[in-house]
């Protein structure tokens, strides 16, 4: 009878271990789901921009994007070129997709005067550790694909993996002002 008592206790507590499990990989089947609908939704409303900078991670103080949005509005007036910041939270997409979003929120926000296509997205995720730019068509004539690596790797990176967004930022964002200032006045 002890016998029969144990395995009817050991095939009980194997059972419920079992649907314990079925039940935690349906939550989390169900998580993967609902985040996969907001990153669907984000990408069909993507928001409008409320300034030069936009930190949707909370990386700078509202100081420090004053800063970013008063260094890139002076080059907008000088040259019409604009530049846009903007950091996106790991919940707006997948590592996988954060290029294709950055590429989607540069071309939602039309940056750049339509006629010289010469808008610059810098696109920033702390939680997964990518900067990736976007520059317009018209910018690409001016500033290479190896310069603008060489500007994140030697302008952003340095910084950023120092925890400091706000310098590296800065540092690039005033290299890619500084290389197309050079470029044009040749």
């Amino acid at each position: 009878m002890k016998q029969i008592f144990k395995y009817f206790f050991l095939l009980f507590f194997a059972i419920n271990i079992n649907a314990q499990n079925i039940e935690n990989a349906e939550k989390d089947s169900l998580k993967i789901k609902s985040v996969e609908l907001f990153r669907e939704i984000y990408w069909n409303n993507i928001p409008k921009p409320v300034s030069w900078t936009n930190d949707y991670e909370d990386l700078f103080s509202d100081l420090e994007q004053t800063k970013l949005d008063s260094i890139i509005s002076k080059f907008e007036r000088e040259t019409s070129i604009e530049i846009s910041i903007v950091t996106i939270d790991t919940i707006k997409t997948s590592k996988e997709k954060f290029d294709d979003l950055t590429l989607h929120i540069a071309q939602t926000w039309n940056i750049g005067k339509v006629e010289k296509d010469n808008g610059i997205l810098i696109g920033i995720s702390k939680g997964y550790r990518r900067i990736r730019i976007q520059n317009g068509n018209g910018i690409e004539k001016i500033v290479t694909n190896e310069e603008t690596k060489e500007i994140i790797e030697n302008y952003f990176i340095p910084e950023f993996k120092k925890g400091e967004y706000y310098n590296g930022t800065l540092n690039g964002l005033c290299e890619i002002i500084r290389i197309l200032k050079d470029k044009s006045e040749k």
